[in-house]
């Protein structure tokens, strides 16, 4: 299994050597899978996928969150995973701090929602208002971590990487959607939909 996921990486990567090739990827998104999935080593199944990114190329590919400790040293989704499965289990709980940063960072939560998050932190006695205000966030979290989100925006990078080699394509529509992906946590039927037609219209396949 290890050797075909260095093997998988290397291919991926601009670098021909392992040692310099996965010094090439970042940690990009992570969310938890209800479906069984099969990790780039080959284990099956897995639920806690991560999908890293290389800075030099900006290739794509998602990799369990074991794999890419073990081989690739990235420990960033630790944290996550366990706020979503802290939430999972009660959804009234709080996410940690490690957690909250990456939604920021992510546009997945406003100004407002972080710094209230952060002043609610450790309090235990929270107003019903207060209460029903994390419990959104959270949902929202969770939501921003879930395969189907993950699907969408996996969709709307498609596009914009394959506009790179069409610059005559106006990406403001697909860049507007991606906020919105950010912002809500997920995209609408409609706007799925309008995605699925583009990649249809312009026959954008998964290896562009």
């Amino acid at each position: 299994m290890a050797f075909k996921l260095t093997t998988e990486i290397i291919e991926l990567s601009t670098a021909g050597i392992w040692q310099q090739a996965k010094l090439e990827w970042d940690f990009h998104l992570a969310y938890y899978s209800n479906e069984k999935l099969t990790c780039l080593c080959g284990h099956f199944p897995i639920r806690n996928i991560c999908v890293i990114r290389n800075r030099t190329n900006k290739v794509e590919t998602e990799v369990g969150n074991c794999c890419i400790k073990k081989f690739l040293g990235i420990a960033d989704g630790d944290k996550i995973f366990n706020s979503i499965k802290k939430l999972k289990e009660d959804i009234s709980k709080s996410i940690n701090a490690e957690t909250l940063e990456y939604l920021r960072e992510r546009g997945a939560v406003n100004d407002y929602e972080y710094d209230f998050y952060k002043d609610i932190w450790r309090k235990r006695n929270l107003s019903n208002k207060q209460n029903n205000l994390k419990i959104k966030i959270n949902e929202k979290f969770l939501k921003f971590t879930s395969y189907q989100t993950n699907s969408q925006f996996l969709k709307i990078n498609r596009i914009l990487s394959w506009s790179n080699g069409h610059t005559d394509f106006d990406t403001q529509f697909v860049l507007s959607m991606k906020r919105s992906c950010e912002k809500n946590g997920g995209l609408t039927e409609k706007q799925v939909l309008a995605l699925d037609n583009i990649i249809e219209k312009f026959g954008i396949h998964d290896n562009v």
